[in-house]
């Protein structure tokens, strides 16, 4: 049995796996997810870059994770650091008002311990740089038991740009700024599902479910077991 140690990160509010998870080679990909809740702000007086959100975990064989972060940010460059490591691509919002950014990274590992961090500098003097409602993810996709070489997942679009990747959960909810509506693979609305940027997908089965705003679709959600 290979295993993956999953850490507690310092960032309050997170949706975190049991601390030491069994897992067969042959296994469904191991989702670690976290989630800071509420406003990270960089004072317009002050140039700095600080931590958004972090998770920590370990892998005891070679393998490949996906990272798939993001917020709603105003002016600021985001990007992930993998053991202190800068990971590219970056994400930038220049402009004056809130907007989604994603960044989605394929990278392999090998075994070891592993601290990952989703970070935000400002790029605008005079003006605060704020992420809301921030989230990174690593789904670990372990070697194939009859091979045991592990093959990479499909990469996201180059830069990591649209169209968005998908968020992988097993809920209780993930966070969608300015989702208004929710629908699964048929096209049917998903009642009582949204509130306050959040999509409850506690009580769907798992699936694939897009959250909307009005007729643009803002992310893929896929429900798993």
């Amino acid at each position: 049995m290979k295993r993956i140690a999953i850490f507690k990160s310092s960032i309050c509010n997170l949706l975190i796996l049991n601390l030491l998870i069994p897992v067969s080679l042959s296994a469904a990909p191991v989702l670690v997810e976290a989630y800071q809740e509420g406003t990270i702000t960089i004072p317009a007086d002050k140039i700095d870059t600080v931590t958004v959100v972090e998770l920590a975990f370990s892998v005891d064989t070679s393998c490949y994770v996906q990272f798939i972060a993001g917020g709603l940010v105003a002016p600021a460059k985001m990007f992930l650091e993998l053991n202190d490591n800068r990971l590219f691509p970056i994400a930038m919002e220049r402009g004056y008002g809130d907007r989604a950014i994603q960044i989605g990274y394929v990278y392999p590992l090998t075994p070891g311990q592993y601290a990952v961090h989703l970070r935000m500098t400002n790029i605008l003097g005079g003006i605060s740089a704020t992420c809301h409602n921030a989230y990174l993810q690593a789904l670990i996709f372990l070697p194939d038991v009859g091979s045991a070489v592990a093959e990479p997942p499909g990469e996201p679009e180059p830069r990591g740009l649209s169209p968005l990747p998908a968020l992988i959960s097993r809920g209780p909810y993930v966070n969608v700024s300015g989702a208004t509506e929710l629908v699964d693979a048929s096209g049917r609305g998903i009642e009582g599902a949204i509130e306050a940027n959040k999509v409850f997908i506690a009580n769907l089965p798992p699936g694939t479910y897009f959250a909307r705003d009005g007729e643009r679709t803002i992310v893929k959600i896929v429900k798993v077991e």
